[in-house]
């Protein structure tokens, strides 16, 4: 029985150097997991936010490469029209200058025509006035009986009689003169109309080619200033995307660095694991079967602690927002935050009823304490990172079952801890 004292007792002084300060260690690797997990689901965010911004950067650089490919076949176009405007304006000034002489033309033959009609009314005039002078006169004298039977001699005669055909061949000379004039003014104003009307007809249509050229030119000019503005609005978009996908890339670098530190963290922590688990693989090669005699924590309840010394709980009985699963659940046990490799200790004398593995659990051990005060309990060691009991061995209270370990659902090295009354989950605290 000394012996045994003894061993727990060089047990317990190698632990409390190998795993002195670093009682922690499983929260603090709980935390450094956390935060490498919240860097890798940024990092995964971050990444798929960047794929994102290159396919709608990639988009929006296909549509400026058409933009910029539109924008020199619209200015040709415009300057089409432009030229077109142009020339269909020189035209339109041509015709109308054409059309303003050949008003003025007209005007002049007007006043031509006037004044030949003018003629020809004071020829008809000077005839009419002089015919009714005759008849109003009874004058006679100018017709062949007359002249004939009032002259003195044949010459007499003759000479009379050519003055009287003299004055009446001026007479309707005159007349058939001013009716020739008009008559030709009259047909010149006709063809002078004709040309007039033509010269419109030309300017019309002009004007309706000045009108299409103009119209035309003005869609150009619409058509090259709306891609000119969705060139510069779509080049401002991209710049503004090409900031945010920066500042992302940044994020992510940021990210990274996180994740980097917190793997950098787990692996130190897991390395001091590891080197306190030789250790205390060594000290078990040389102490096999180490017992704690009733524990080495003193408790008042009717079970004993389930670890040589006392560590943090991490997580207590009761619901909490899993970690894992992100739902609100049943934690049916107590997490305790140990490093890997401490052993973990019967609370009291029982019977192994499970020494197994699933992928919930990890490596598990089941305990059976009989009935105690009226009541069934049992006691449940779960991630496991080994055990040193088998189904059916009898074991003592503070002696070793297993070894803290990560298996399983688990973030880091911990030891969750389970008490069953009567086949329901108990907070075990409360039975210590």
């Amino acid at each position: 029985m000394r012996h045994r004292l003894l061993a727990g007792a060089a047990v317990l002084s190698l632990f409390a150097l190998t795993f002195s300060g670093v009682s922690a260690f499983g929260d603090e690797r709980d935390d450094w997991v956390d935060k490498q997990q919240q860097a890798e689901n940024e990092r995964a965010e971050l990444e798929e936010h960047i794929a994102g911004l290159d396919d709608e950067l990639k988009e929006l650089y296909r549509k400026l490469d058409e933009v910029r490919r539109d924008i020199p076949l619209a200015q040709s176009e415009l300057a089409a029209a432009e030229a077109k405007y142009q020339s269909a304006q020189r035209e339109l000034e041509q015709v109308t200058d054409r059309l303003n002489v050949a008003i003025e033309d007209k005007a002049r033959i007007d006043e031509e025509i006037a004044k030949a009609n003018e003629e020809s009314t004071q020829s008809r005039q000077g005839i009419s006035l002089m015919v009714r002078e005759v008849y109003r006169s009874g004058d006679y004298s100018a017709s062949p009986l007359v002249i004939a039977m009032t002259s003195k001699s044949t010459a007499d005669i003759s000479e009379r009689t050519a003055s009287a055909q003299t004055m009446a061949v001026a007479q309707s000379r005159a007349l058939f003169t001013a009716q020739e004039s008009l008559a030709v003014e009259k047909n010149r104003a006709a063809r002078q109309e004709a040309l007039t009307e033509r010269i419109s007809k030309l300017q019309e249509k002009a004007q309706a080619a000045e009108q299409a050229a103009a119209s035309a030119r003005m869609l150009s000019e619409q058509k090259l200033g709306e891609l000119q503005t969705l060139e510069a609005s779509e080049t401002k978009r991209a710049g503004d995307v090409e900031k945010v996908k920066d500042k992302a890339k940044q994020q992510l670098a940021e990210s990274e660095r996180a994740f980097e530190v917190a793997r950098a963290n787990i692996a130190r922590i897991d390395e001091e694991n590891r080197k306190n688990e030789i250790a205390w693989q060594q000290n078990q090669a040389q102490n096999p079967g180490a017992v704690y005699p009733g524990g080495t924590v003193p408790t008042s309840g009717l079970f004993g602690y389930p670890l040589p010394q006392v560590y943090p709980v991490t997580s207590p009985f009761g619901y909490r927002f899993h970690p894992i699963y992100e739902q609100w659940r049943l934690h049916s046990g107590i997490d305790y935050g140990v490093p890997c490799g401490v052993p973990t200790l019967a609370t009291a004398n029982g019977v192994v009823t499970a020494v197994s593995y699933n992928q919930i659990s990890g490596n598990y051990v089941t305990l059976n304490y009989g009935i105690v005060g009226g009541n069934s309990y049992q006691t449940m060691y779960l991630h496991l990172q080994g055990t040193a009991v088998s189904v059916g061995q009898t074991v003592s209270r503070g002696q070793v079952v297993g070894y803290v370990g990560t298996t399983g659902s688990s973030t880091g090295c911990h030891l969750h801890f389970e008490l069953i009354r009567n086949g329901v989950e108990v907070d075990a605290r409360n039975y210590m």
